[in-house]
């Protein structure tokens, strides 16, 4: 691949007065961000940073994590970007895993953290993330710095998966994977001049890290929120002339809980909804108030999107399920490689240029991750005969009880459906008698829990039998992980715990 300058370099070259980034009350245009990007490149050379470096990176959402992400690719080093809710145990394995030889990071909390996984992490340097007042302008080191190109094949990050189903991995993602990703993206949803991309996911995820490189891409704007909260997502929707937004389902149902009847803004174009299967509905419910819903099907391994449904399409006219993005083929195969016809329910594979290079450090994870040039993802759905996916969850969730097969999502689904249950997650636990039985936890609406014969009557109006829960646990949260995955795993683990209801 010819080498090529640094995207947020040739960005600022032809778009330097177009705002780049909001976030906590700034406005910083694109030729501002690229001054700074400039000045923190400049130091991290300073810090010894060089071509091919991983570096960790445990920042919160804001500037500083938009700063690193643009000031690493300059220095040609490779940004291992983490998530700041993990233990410094947890931290030590990706950094440890990775190579990484140094961690930037935050202020506070976020220092003692780095110093804490800094200590399982030999010959690992940290260093605080915030840049030193370099005038970018005043020497040749730090125009260099931001100038240097890259090789579009050289690996531009390293992002861990969530662990649903075990433990995480590292998916190392190119430049080439990014700029596909943001091309596909933008045939499926489009362009405007005028878009701001709100951020209100972790910049950590591939999800919010996509969204900085893409509008990058673009030369559109980002509003970056430092924390999710639906009242204040609200409000900017309202006011910031928001028109992409993306989310997951648990985040869009509280902000729509904190709009209640009011509808969406008419700036509001696309709402790209994904990290997990979206009940239909909330997304009845939120369509009911003008939100333009994109339902997505995307991984970490895939540098995101996967396949999308256009939030546009006429309801008679729309495709069936989620629509392959630009590039990207699919199948649905059997247990033993076998394509399977339109309708029925396998694995999905994913063949295209936004699949990641591989896997760190774990040549046989990455050889059954990828063979022959698919990406088996574990995840289970099918074909419908346009082409498009429809996607029933992951395999490893797949309950089996009494040789009957379980999607702990459809009964999530109905159980949503009760006007009493606000959140709900369904695992298998090991029974004697059926191998699996399925139980599910509750996190009632209003503190008002529904009574377990109620549930079950409830169910069996809507599912067979052998799928209603055999038990019922009211909590106050389900675990989830940072891009708001629910964690089934951790449900099973847990199954000892919650109260019955």
């Amino acid at each position: 691949m010819p080498a090529v300058p640094p995207w947020l370099a040739a960005r600022a070259s032809i778009s330097a007065g177009k705002i780049a980034v909001e976030c906590g009350g700034e406005r910083v245009r694109y030729a501002e961000l690229e001054r700074r990007v400039r000045a923190v490149a400049h130091r991290l050379r300073g810090l010894g940073v060089r071509e091919r470096d991983v570096v960790g990176v445990l920042l919160g959402n804001g500037l500083p994590f938009v700063e690193q992400v643009h000031a690493l690719a300059a220095c040609g080093a490779t940004i291992l970007p983490l998530n700041v809710r993990l233990t410094a145990a947890e931290l030590a394995v990706p950094l440890r895993d990775s190579g990484a030889r140094l961690l930037l990071h935050g202020r506070g909390a976020l220092a003692e953290l780095a110093a804490s996984a800094a200590e399982a992490s030999p010959g690992l340097k940290t260093a605080l993330a915030d840049p030193l007042p370099v005038r970018p302008d005043s020497g040749g080191a730090a125009r260099s710095a931001a100038a240097s190109a890259f090789d579009a094949s050289g690996d531009r990050a390293i992002v861990y998966t969530s662990g649903t189903s075990g433990v995480p991995r590292g998916a190392i993602l190119t430049h080439e994977n990014f700029l596909w990703s943001a091309v596909a993206s933008a045939f499926h949803l489009g362009v405007r001049p005028d878009d701001r991309w709100l951020a209100c996911l972790p910049l950590f995820h591939v999800g919010g890290l996509s969204i900085l490189l893409r509008s990058v891409l673009y030369g559109t704007a980002v509003v970056v929120h430092e924390r999710f909260d639906p009242a204040r997502v609200s409000r900017s929707l309202d006011a910031d002339r928001i028109t992409l937004a993306s989310l997951v389902p648990t985040m869009l149902e509280r902000i729509l809980d904190a709009r209640g009847d009011r509808p969406a803004p008419s700036t509001l174009r696309c709402v790209l909804l994904g990290g997990a299967a979206a009940p239909a509905s909330l997304l009845e419910r939120a369509r009911a108030l003008g939100f333009p819903m994109a339902p997505s099907y995307g991984l970490t391994e895939a540098t995101s999107q996967v396949a999308t449904r256009p939030p546009d399409g006429d309801a008679n006219d729309a495709p069936a399920g989620l629509v392959p993005l630009l590039g990207t083929q699919l199948r649905v195969v059997a247990a033993d490689g076998r394509d399977l016809p339109p309708g029925e329910s396998g694995e999905i594979l994913v063949r295209g240029p936004t699949v990641m290079r591989g896997y760190v450090d774990r040549g046989a994870a990455s050889h059954g991750a990828l063979r022959d040039g698919w990406l088996h993802t574990g995840d289970v759905g099918s074909l419908c005969a346009d082409g498009s996916l429809q996607v029933a969850g992951r395999r490893d969730d797949l309950i089996v009880s009494g040789g009957e097969n379980i999607s702990p999502a459809e009964v999530e689904a109905v159980l949503l459906q009760h006007p009493e249950v606000a959140e709900a997650g369904v695992a298998g636990v090991a029974d004697p008698e059926y191998g699996q039985r399925p139980v599910a936890w509750l996190v009632p609406r209003g503190g008002c829990a529904p009574s377990a014969d109620a549930l079950r009557d409830f169910c069996r109006a809507r599912i067979a039998g052998y799928k209603v829960p055999v038990a019922f646990r009211c909590v106050r949260e389900l675990p989830r992980t940072a891009s708001g995955k629910l964690l089934r795993r951790r449900l099973a683990q847990d199954a000892e715990g919650g109260a019955r209801t």
